[in-house]
């Protein structure tokens, strides 16, 4: 940002250099009468919430005796800065922090001087600091960090006039109307629930604009463009590339499909960019209180995910090292979020500490993909709801937060900028045993397949049957319970279908027919819609980011040939829910006599006859062998 009155004349001061969003509109602590207004526009691009602004008169304008050129820009020959006798000694001082050389001149004071020659930024360097460092760079810069520090000094050794200046919630270009003359501003602000994602700005010099109406040509005298720091956070859910060989975030993709099955391994994508420090100091030992702060805070439901794990972290195609560029803790959190909470510090990396990578700039954009196993003590859903955005009590949710420096006069002191909660989903469905009657029937065993593989379960607190892949002691061997229930529970779906084979291996006790035990298939298939509001992604510009909410669940089945798998007790209707009813019978009698199940009995009651038929014959050969 350049000076904000460059065309002043070569003797008018002050770069309009900030650092932050702040806040304007009047209100008054002065009893000064004003008699020649100027104004000051402020452009904050990201709003004002969280910032109070005071402007201290350095000097006033020669007002009434100043003049335009016939082209209606400043005649520079009539223009001088009028400073009070009580603000001299804090000018100079600020002055003899810079290059210039001032003495008192004809009229005009030591101070007066000085401040012509403050005209325009000095240096090319942004906002008046090498990048990245606190290193001032322009005499602007080094005047305006010394008036403020003569204010902020204990005690103070600066009380100048001034004015408190607030604005409008949410406002971002605003005008106050102050007293002509030039101004150092400065900014206060509080990070909150309500505040923007911002950070303090450094110390400003700005000018207003001109009382006298025949200027029509004033330049960017009056208006600043407010240096607004800040830092997104986005995360996504993601799956990694079957192709991939290793897990540069570029591995992973976009997942709008985010159903699991227990104890599945879930990605997600974290991605941030490194905010700006400049005009922050930095302390590569990390023991005092210019220690830079900027962390990622990633925390998973409670008791829904275990094994979080950081998998990689990247400044852009630059693969970052634990220990060394950062700091990972995994104890975080007590009480129910213990252990959930996984901390990403990059205390070493902005402040090069050690070894630690020294060729990352402002901007840069960071990408840390993060997993976690998803428990068998998960939230399992039968349904889809309406789509929205956060936390879905039907899903288990994953959130971020990223907290970075806000003030560069306390860089302890940090903003904290809360990012999406995304969710993922697991399934469940239910198979009720019953008799012929309807009633309950305990004792059956059941196995629950996809594709060729055979699913192993561990039972939860309500005897429900889990997915779990990780215990060594699951079992593949599912049986209902004294009220003929099974619950199966973590199971996912997708878009197109994840089909289950239910079979019943293993008939109660009671002389139930084993060659009549049913298997049957049940399809799941499940609908998102993506919450838009989560870009996911540091540039802003995806418009699909992996944070889907799911918004239908569909059971689709495939009845066994003797219509035993049934949506009711009481009927052979095809199942359309997440329930069944499975019959069990001791007598063909018993089997449903319409349909496939009828044709099955025949070839039932056929089979029989043959086997009988075929005892008999043997019988006759032996008789004939023994004649």
């Amino acid at each position: 940002m350049k000076s904000s009155i460059r065309r002043f004349l070569s003797g008018v001061a002050a770069a309009a250099i900030a650092l932050s969003g702040l806040a304007l509109g009047v209100g008054s602590v002065q009893a000064e009468t004003i008699e020649y207004p100027g104004t000051i526009t402020v452009t904050a691009s990201n709003g004002t919430d969280g910032h109070t602004l005071t402007a201290y008169k350095i000097a006033a304008y020669n007002s009434g005796e100043y003049d335009a050129t016939s082209d209606g820009k400043l005649d520079t020959s009539t223009f001088k800065y009028i400073v009070d006798k009580s603000d001299e000694i804090a000018i100079d001082t600020a002055l003899d922090a810079t290059s210039i050389k001032a003495t008192a001149s004809g009229t005009l004071t030591k101070a007066e001087e000085g401040l012509k020659q403050l005209s325009v930024d000095s240096s090319p360097a942004t906002y008046g600091y090498l990048e990245g460092t606190d290193t001032k760079t322009s005499d602007e810069r080094k005047f305006a960090d010394e008036l403020a520090s003569l204010i902020s000094s204990t005690p103070s050794t600066w009380t100048p006039s001034s004015l408190l200046m607030t604005a409008d919630k949410d406002t971002k270009t605003f005008t106050a109307t102050l007293p002509e003359g030039l101004y150092l501003i400065l900014d206060t602000y509080t990070s909150g629930e309500n505040s923007a994602n911002s950070t303090q700005s450094v110390p400003m010099i700005v000018g207003t604009t001109f009382a006298n109406t025949k200027i029509t040509d004033p330049g960017n005298v009056g208006t600043v463009t407010l240096k607004d720091t800040t830092a997104p956070i986005t995360k996504e859910v993601v799956t990694k590339n079957s192709t991939a060989q290793d897990n540069d975030p570029s591995s992973f993709t976009t997942d709008n499909d985010p159903s699991y099955n227990t104890t599945d391994t879930v990605y997600f994508k974290l991605t941030t960019k490194i905010p700006n420090y400049d005009g922050y100091a930095s302390d590569p030992t990390l023991k005092t209180n210019t220690t830079r702060q900027f962390s990622i805070v990633d925390t998973f439901e409670a008791g829904k995910f275990t094994d979080p794990q950081v998998v990689s972290v990247y400044d852009g195609e630059k693969e970052l090292t634990l220990n060394t560029d950062f700091d990972v803790d995994l104890s975080s959190g007590t009480g129910s979020t213990a252990n959930n909470v996984v901390t990403i510090n990059f205390q070493k990396l902005v402040n090069k500490a050690d070894s630690a990578w020294k060729d990352w700039n402002s901007g840069d954009t960071i990408s840390v993909i993060i997993s976690g196993k998803l428990s068998t003590a998960a939230t399992t859903t039968t349904k889809g709801s309406t789509a929205g955005t956060g936390a879905d009590v039907l899903g288990n949710n994953n959130t971020v937060k990223l907290e970075y420096s806000n003030n560069p006069a306390v860089t302890s002191s940090k903003t904290t900028v809360q990012g999406p909660i995304v969710n993922v989903y697991t399934h469940q469905f239910t198979i009720n045993k019953i008799k012929a009657d309807g009633s309950e029937l305990s004792g059956a065993t059941f196995q629950v397949s996809t594709g060729s593989t055979t699913l192993k379960f561990t039972k939860d607190a309500d005897g429900a049957y889990v997915v779990n892949n990780d215990d060594k002691n699951a079992t593949s061997d599912l049986v209902t319970d004294g009220n003929g229930k099974i619950v199966v529970k973590g199971v996912k779906a997708s878009a197109e279908g994840v089909t289950y084979t239910v079979k019943e291996t293993k008939v109660p006790d009671g002389g139930y027919l084993q060659s009549v035990a049913p298997t049957y298939e049940v399809t799941l298939k499940d609908k998102f819609e993506n919450d838009k509001s989560n870009p996911a992604r540091a540039s802003d510009t995806a418009t699909q980011a992996g944070d889907d909410w799911l918004t239908e669940l569909q059971y689709d089945y495939t009845q066994d040939d003797y219509k035993l798998v049934t949506a009711g007790a009481d009927n052979t209707n095809v199942p359309t829910g997440d329930t069944v009813y499975v019959k069990n019978v001791t007598s063909i009698t018993q089997l449903p006599k319409t349909g496939a199940a009828g044709i099955a009995m025949f070839t039932v009651i056929g089979v029989a006859v043959v086997a009988v038929a075929a005892l008999f014959a043997v019988r006759a050969r032996k008789a004939a062998q023994r004649v």
